[in-house]
């Protein structure tokens, strides 16, 4: 089946590489300008035509999680799963039907930050089916009968989250409390209380062509400009949902045989000049294992010895704010253990200028397969969305050359000096308190 309006993904999935005869890459051109252009009403357009085999058009809303409240926890959850529901001009089987039978994908994915509504096909299929991405982005409905069928999926989501994720869910909420701190999944007591009324309130509210940028890959600028300004969307900007790090702890004690702990501390925004400075960071300090089977590199697996066990250092970039630390996996008996001695990596990291290479290697090649696969797309768009323009592939490259040994030592400092928080998930009759890290 090739749409994936019955089976959406999350922004975090997996990612691919696609290859079209000849092997010319799916995204095309590496390093093509990124065009961009904000209409009267203030959305935000960009594009890179570069001779794609496939292309990719994205409708993406600062309306993530951090913006929901108390009273609508769990709405954004919702509304992603709603996407490709009956909308003010086309029946769900319409949407679907017609995605299918031209062999094209239409899924919507979110985050904290931001709801993206995307389609991608081959050139002439998008310009087809640029009609019902509108209807499916902008043309919502919520039909109180289609939304309660929704929530046997809801429930499976919710069942099948890895700890892992789990955990990193939690430390948010240990950070920031609200705002950032809210999880991209609705509770189980929310099941059910968020209904048609509440969607259609928070779309209206958030989906404004202020906060809308619309992105795509392998289409000509001046066509998709065109095209963005029939999206009917309200006038405005909007709030934007302040969310302060305060830092704090969570416990999930689940049982079982494994611990998973994060740890973080406030690293640095998207719009901060030391954000590279923190991704070089990461990987200096360790990063997942580059060979299949592998065991992790780095500091941090170093300071934690051998043993059967995970660990890779962390960094998630917000536009106001981050998060930098661990996440580690290990039977519960060696958990704390491991736990104390990836914190100690962190108050008193001893980075050296091998160290550095070694990371800024990594996050060029993290860059380069970004912009070579279907992640490019969400890259430009975040990018489009809060900074208004989009560099170039080699821009920032040059930029990550650029990072010296003091640039990241003083990232370093910043993450030594922090109040830490901790989430931890599972059997944790060994995993540290907070008060007990140091």
């Amino acid at each position: 089946m090739a749409s994936h309006i019955s089976k959406l993904t999350l922004r975090s999935a997996i990612q691919t590489r696609g290859f079209a005869a000849q092997c010319v890459p799916s995204s095309g051109i590496l390093n093509t300008a990124v065009q961009t252009s904000t209409l009267p009403n203030k959305l935000i357009v960009a594009s890179a035509d570069n001779n794609s085999a496939l292309t990719r058009v994205s409708v993406q809303f600062k309306a993530g999680s951090r913006n929901e409240s108390h009273d609508n926890a769990g709405v954004t959850h919702m509304i992603r799963l709603s996407a490709g529901l009956t909308t003010k001009n086309a029946s769900q089987f319409a949407i679907t039907r017609n995605v299918q039978q031209l062999g094209a994908n239409l899924y919507c994915s979110t985050d904290r930050e931001t709801i993206s509504y995307t389609l991608e096909g081959t050139p002439d299929v998008v310009e087809k089916l640029l009609p019902y991405l509108g209807e499916v982005a902008t043309q919502q409905t919520f039909r109180p009968w289609e939304i309660d069928e929704n929530l046997q999926r809801a429930r499976v989501e919710l069942a099948s989250r890895p700890p892992q994720q789990r955990a990193i869910d939690l430390l948010h909420k240990a950070a920031y409390r609200r705002g950032l701190g809210n999880s991209i999944f609705i509770s189980k007591s929310q099941l059910g209380k968020i209904e048609s009324e509440t969607l259609l309130h928070y779309v209206g509210s958030n989906f404004l062509a202020g906060r809308c940028a619309v992105v795509g890959l392998g289409i000509d600028h001046q066509t998709l400009s065109n095209w963005a300004e029939q999206l009917t969307l309200g006038d405005g900007a909007g709030e934007t949902v302040k969310s302060p790090y305060k830092g704090g702890e969570i416990r999930s004690d689940k049982g079982g045989d494994l611990a998973f702990v994060a740890v973080g501390t406030e690293s640095a925004g998207l719009s901060s000049k030391e954000a590279l400075a923190f991704c070089v960071l990461k990987y200096a300090l360790g990063a997942p294992p580059a060979v299949k089977y592998g065991q992790s590199s780095g500091l941090l697996a170093r300071a934690a010895g051998s043993g059967n066990y995970g660990i890779t250092a962390m960094n998630v970039a917000y536009s106001d704010s981050g998060l930098f630390g661990i996440l580690a996996a290990a039977d519960s008996a060696n958990a704390g253990k491991i736990v104390e001695a990836a914190v100690k990596v962190l108050r008193n990291p001893d980075i050296k200028e091998n160290d550095v290479k070694r990371g800024k290697n990594a996050k060029k090649m993290e860059l380069l397969s970004t912009c070579e696969g279907a992640n490019a797309l969400e890259f430009i768009s975040n990018t489009a969305l809060y900074t208004g323009s989009v560099p170039a592939c080699g821009d920032i490259l040059a930029a990550v050359d650029s990072i010296t040994l003091d640039d990241v030592q003083k990232a370093a400092q910043k993450v030594c000096k922090g109040k830490l928080s901790i989430a931890a998930v599972g059997n944790l009759r060994n995993v540290p308190f907070l008060d007990e890290l140091h």
